[in-house]
């Protein structure tokens, strides 16, 4: 994340200037209050406060009250007060100095709330005139040989000490400019002008150099030729140096400013004057001119959170709208419990026409119509029975609750839309939005990541409801996945009274998962196992913190308590559609 905007010391120097012209005088609390969001907030007489912002994405100096973020109810108690003596930028620095005076806390004497400007390293401190030892600091840090803590000696940052136009003659400085310049290629002008100027930056570089960092070779090479018949005159070079000459001088020796706020590739930058070819709007003051950019950065933020926001709201109403489709499915099949009983009921009056091992078993019904029935042929025939009872029981519990979770979901969706709308259109969002948002994201259990090159336990797949499900590669793996890879609430799944994978589906919502996801779960579970060739397998599944390890069970054993059964039919094109890349 870059900078909300770029200070260089002309920069420095007109702000400067202008917190001097306002600030001077007027009564301060003694001690700044240095902030977690990175700021730092001096509370002013008038209700007002001088706010800097020195986040990475910011940037900016506000004065203000109550409009100002971090101003409010900004008050200074008549008997702790100080004045602000000065504020004072040092020649050709990225330092800002406010001078803070004549405070009853720290006996009339002087501190310094001092703003480092240092491309990515900004930072605010409190120091005592009196023994330089800093008081507090934004960001403590070691800075090469600086330690900037509190109780240690303030050192400030090394300065440039590169040439400066004052005090010496304009004459000597434009010697001193060709000098240095003249026989440098133009390419390199600009960082051999940036390591030797005082006053120039990378913001106005380009701007002080013009074309004398575009020449020719061709015009150089021309101008110094015995036969160019331009004895006497100044090569285009040395013409265009002297007018890049001009314009650096203007800048080191300026002193008054017509603000504005410059359009540039980074965004929105204050300066104190334009610059030719920069798009730029005027300001009555540096800090308008900052209070704008603080105002359009917060308008984009304010822009992105709703377009974040949009986003979740969207993903929510997709997740409800796949909720309904999965209870239209299960409504479709209502009447199939009845179905499951008969078939249990024909089993139990036919066990004498099964034969050991078989898949299939052909049995009368009351009206003598023959019927081919798929059995397991893992189970005995009583439990095949057992296995559709049990199901014909859990579909009609279902069939019992779909109308009721289906009206619920239908007001969910009309809920997620109406924010949606809201959204799409600018509108104020409704007042429920957010905490809807956080609770149903709260749900969500969250995806683990393995490190970069580390091999995770398990193969990772993704339900149609879009909920994560996790399988174990093999028997040490199982347990890895159980134990370490998996959360308590979690559901877990295995097929019953076989080898297989240990498998578990990402959920951490109250009572069951959707059914659809846990039939799928279970199909992954059916097909990592020895009954995957069998044409129906029963999967037990339980929450994770059921599952234990006995002490000595090798690799993979564990027992399981309140399991319950679903039964699915291995589908290999299922594991296709449901693979995760």
């Amino acid at each position: 994340m870059s900078n909300g905007i770029r200070f260089d010391p002309v920069l420095v120097r007109a702000l400067a200037a202008e917190l001097h012209a306002r600030l001077s005088g007027r009564a301060a609390v003694p001690a700044p209050v240095f902030a977690a969001d990175v700021s730092a907030t001096l509370p002013l007489d008038r209700g007002e406060c001088l706010r800097l912002e020195l986040h990475p994405s910011r940037g900016w100096f506000r004065v203000g009250g109550a409009e100002v973020r971090g101003c409010e109810g900004a008050r200074v108690p008549a008997e702790a007060s100080a004045r602000v003596v000065r504020v004072v930028a040092p020649a050709d620095e990225r330092l800002l100095r406010i001078d803070l005076h004549e405070g009853s806390r720290f006996r009339g004497g002087t501190r310094v709330l001092v703003a480092e400007l240092h491309t990515n390293q900004w930072n605010a401190l409190l120091v005592d005139a009196s023994d330089r030892r800093i008081v507090s600091v934004l960001r403590a840090r070691e800075a090469g040989a600086r330690v900037l803590r509190a109780g240690e000696v303030y050192a400030p940052p090394a300065p440039q000490r590169r040439f400066a136009a004052q005090p010496v003659a304009i004459e000597v400085a434009r010697e001193e400019w060709m000098a240095r310049l003249a026989s440098v290629p133009p390419a390199e002008r600009r960082g051999e002008m940036l390591r030797h100027f005082a006053w120039t930056s990378p913001i106005n570089a380009a701007w002080v150099l013009g074309d004398a960092a575009a020449e020719s070779a061709d015009a150089g090479s021309a101008a110094d030729s015995p036969d160019s018949g331009d004895a006497g005159r100044p090569a285009d070079g040395d013409r265009a140096l002297e007018r890049a000459f001009e314009r650096w001088w203007r800048v080191a020796t300026r002193t008054d400013a017509a603000p504005v706020l410059m359009e540039t590739k980074a965004g929105p930058q204050p300066y104190p004057f334009a610059l030719e070819g920069v798009p730029s709007t005027p300001f009555p003051s540096l800090l308008a001119a900052m209070e704008a950019a603080a105002a359009a950065a917060e308008a984009g933020e304010a822009a992105r959170d709703r377009t974040g926001m949009l986003e979740r709201v969207l993903r929510k109403r997709d997740a409800v709208r796949q909720r309904l489709a999965r209870l239209a499915e299960e409504r479709a099949k209502i009447g199939q419990a009845d179905r499951l009983r008969l078939r249990g009921d024909l089993l139990l009056s036919n066990l004498a026409r099964v034969q050991s091992g078989a898949a299939k078993v052909t049995v009368f019904d009351e009206e003598g119509r023959k019927i081919r029935i798929a059995i397991d042929p893992a189970l005995r025939p009583h439990e095949n029975a057992e296995r559709w009872y049990e199901e014909a029981r859990r579909r009609s519990r279902a069939e019992e609750r779909i109308p009721e979770l289906a009206e619920r979901a239908e007001k969910e969706l009309a809920r997620w839309e109406e924010a949606a709308r809201a959204l799409e259109a600018g509108d104020e969002p409704p007042a429920w939005l957010d905490a809807a948002v956080r609770r149903a994201e709260a749900r969500e259990p969250r995806q683990q990541k393995a490190p970069q090159g580390e091999r995770m336990p398990y193969r990772a797949y993704r339900t149609s409801g879009g909920l994560e499900v996790r399988v174990g590669r093999g028997s040490k793996d199982n347990d890895q996945l159980t134990f370490r890879h998996a959360s308590p609430e979690d559901v877990w799944l295995h097929a019953r009274s076989v080898p297989g994978s240990h498998v578990v589906l990402r959920w951490s919502g109250e009572g069951a998962p959707p059914a659809r996801d846990l039939e799928e779960a279970a199909t992954l579970a059916a097909l990592y196992s020895k009954a995957r060739s069998s044409g129906t397998v029963a999967v037990d599944w339980t929450r994770r913190k059921h599952v234990r390890k006995p002490r000595g069970a090798p690799p993979g054993r564990v027992s399981i308590l309140q399991a319950k059964t679903i039964f699915v039919e291995p589908d290999p094109a299922l594991e296709e559609r449901l693979r995760e890349d």
